[in-house]
């Protein structure tokens, strides 16, 4: 087996299970399988598509010699040409991905280093982009030319932008990048994926990690990627603290991102009313996902990040 580089995301035989997969770019549209992007060329790929007889001129490499014995006709194969594509991930490191236990950025992190790893295994190009906002400094750099812009070098939480290409040697440069991710900061959604669409010369396929939970809403952002002609994959990591009140009586509130304190007296009611909110949000931002043909992936934090990757996304053909 390969060496794969340090890493601490992955288990070993959890990898050897992504060893086969590949990642495919979009749902079956108009008749076309998920995420195969089709070259008019034929007899590049290994994937078999259909017969059709031989004529003058024909590579005979592609002769099917097994039918010409059995039927006495020469048949040539034609294969499905597929193209590469190009596979970012964008991962919210914002102060409220680092609830959970696990942490939401824990398994944002590991689906995004399962992602990049079969992408760089199958030689596609591969990027990724951390955001939040500016509080503190830039502490881990920048890779790929990045100008500075909001998801490039996370300036909050102090992570790193490499700039999408196809990764040589290891991953470990991936894996090193998305295992230095801290939840710090506020998000800033709308304004990171516009910068990140605006500055990126090539669209692919956006995975977005993120719990989603920004005051200016999801909209604006995901405009940007959808005008700018990206197939996105959503994945909305929510923990059970995200989606439920536990505790009663008078509390004080601090927003973990921006340090706002709010005073409130919760009861059963108000905590009933808090979970029909959250329910409401999430079903706003799944009907969003399906009216423009973005795939939703919920993935809470208490379902194994391996599951949601081999079962639920390979289940749902963006992995095969």
């Amino acid at each position: 087996m390969k060496s794969r580089g340090a890493n601490a995301l992955l288990e070993p035989d959890f990898l050897e299970r992504l060893d086969t997969l590949a990642v495919l770019g979009r749902r079956r549209r108009r008749g076309k399988r998920l995420g195969e992007h089709l070259s008019p060329r034929r007899g590049v790929s290994l994937e078999f598509e259909d017969y059709r007889d031989y004529r003058g001129g024909d590579d005979i490499r592609y002769i099917d010699w097994n039918v010409r014995n059995r039927l006495g006709r020469y048949v040539v194969k034609r294969y499905r040409a597929e193209e590469d594509i190009t596979v970012h991930l964008l991962v919210d490191a914002s102060a409220s991905m680092g609830f959970g236990s696990p942490g939401k950025l824990y398994q944002a992190v590991r689906m995004a280093a399962s992602l990049g790893y079969i992408a760089w295994r199958r030689m596609d190009r591969v990027g990724m982009a951390a955001f939040s906002g500016n509080r503190g400094g830039n502490r881990g750099g920048n890779r790929g030319g990045n100008r500075g812009g909001n998801p490039a070098g996370n300036r909050g939480g102090g992570g790193e932008t490499i700039s999408p290409a196809r990764r040589r040697g290891t991953p470990a440069e991936l894996f090193a990048a998305l295992g230095g991710l801290r939840a710090e900061g506020d998000c800033r959604f709308g304004e990171a994926l516009a910068d990140y669409a605006l500055r990126v010369p090539r669209g692919g396929l956006a995975v977005v990690f993120s719990d989603f939970l920004d005051p200016a809403g999801f909209e604006r952002g995901l405009d940007a990627l959808r005008f700018s002609g990206f197939d996105i994959l959503l994945i909305h990591v929510l923990s059970p603290r995200d989606t439920r009140i536990e505790s009663f009586g008078s509390l004080r509130l601090v927003d973990s991102e921006t340090a706002g304190v709010r005073h409130l007296r919760v009861d059963r009611a108000l905590a009933e009313e808090y979970r029909r909110l959250v329910k409401e949000y999430s079903a706003r931002l799944e009907s969003y996902c399906g009216r423009y043909g973005i795939e939703y992936l919920a993935a809470g934090t208490e379902t194994p990040f391996q599951e949601l990757v081999l079962a639920y996304l390979r289940g749902g053909l963006f992995l095969r």
